[in-house]
């Protein structure tokens, strides 16, 4: 194979690796929970409490959009979030109608304590890698956030973007990807 031919392939191959992110997400959050003398939250929970950490103020509508899930499940976890002490609604000024969320110091301390854990937990597993191995990965972070942006580039582009369930996956059966939770 030579040109296109082999450039395609190539491309075949590194798509056909991408879930391993997946996977290795999926250990991280494991091997942290292990370490972390802390209550477990459920991902969709963590993944609320950390777009509003990232966007003080956001109403429940924005974060939906963030996430890319439905509003009135947001709203759901929004509510279980309130009852649990870890977020706030607070009224908008200027539309008495609209809700704008914050963490509360519980919420804020509980996502300080997952992050404290995941560096401790993940620094210790780089650490038993090789220089090289470490490297790597290093080299590989900004092609991924290149990727990520121009796969969310295509799907913000999408004027009729396939319906979503509840759970945030497609109608079609496709996942969604977004896996923040440690």
């Amino acid at each position: 194979m030579t040109g296109p031919d082999r450039e395609g392939a190539e491309v075949l191959r590194l798509a056909r690796q991408l879930p391993l992110l997946g996977a290795v997400s999926r250990v991280a959050r494991r091997a942290v929970r292990r370490h972390a003398a802390l209550e477990r939250l459920p991902d969709a929970q963590v993944e609320v409490l950390r777009t509003v950490e990232a966007h003080p103020g956001i109403g429940t509508r924005g974060v939906a959009d963030r996430l890319q899930l439905v509003p009135n499940t947001v709203s759901t976890t929004v509510g279980e979030l309130v009852r649990a002490g870890l977020l706030k609604r607070a009224r908008d000024p200027s539309d008495r109608r609209a809700a704008r969320l914050h963490l509360t110091d519980e919420g804020a301390h509980r996502l300080a304590a997952w992050g404290a854990a995941g560096d401790e937990v993940l620094s210790a597993a780089l650490l038993r890698l090789d220089e090289d191995d470490r490297r790597a990965i290093g080299r590989a972070l900004p092609a991924l956030r290149r990727l990520a942006a121009v796969l969310d580039e295509e799907d913000a582009g999408h004027e009729a973007a396939p319906p979503r369930t509840t759970t945030g996956r497609s109608v079609t059966g496709s996942p969604d990807t977004s896996d923040s939770t440690p």
